[in-house]
């Protein structure tokens, strides 16, 4: 347990700066967990551009266990959805896991299409 705090604490203040600097987004999915289980979940991503690489935390709730899975990770993030591979503690068993996700993403950055609008 002192070993996943240690994690943790590490992980937010790595990745504390990068999320004030930056529009977060969000999304919804599905993580198929390595070991057999299918979880849904939230995630919240570091910035809003899509086609870009960002960092994940969200939670997941496991079917199989019925447990909740808190997450960190690292996500692809398009405009409307993203794909994700994330390090989670599943509460339950007390056990940490890694994952691979699919979902909708939202408020993401629309892409400019480089003309100015037109005038009315």
């Amino acid at each position: 347990m002192k070993t996943y705090m240690k994690s943790v604490v590490l992980v937010t203040a790595l990745a504390g700066p990068t999320f004030t600097q930056a529009d977060p987004s969000f999304g919804f999915g599905v993580t198929f967990v390595f070991g057999g289980d299918v979880a849904a979940g939230i995630r919240v991503f570091s910035d809003d551009e899509p086609e870009s690489a960002v960092l994940a935390i969200g939670a997941d709730y496991k079917f199989g266990s019925g447990a909740i899975r808190p997450t960190v990770g690292a996500a692809y993030l398009d405009e409307d959805f993203y794909v994700d591979f994330s390090l989670g503690y599943d509460l339950g068993i007390g056990a940490l896991d890694y994952g691979i996700g699919i979902g909708g993403a939202f408020d993401t950055e629309e892409e400019s299409s480089g003309s100015p609008a037109p005038p009315i």
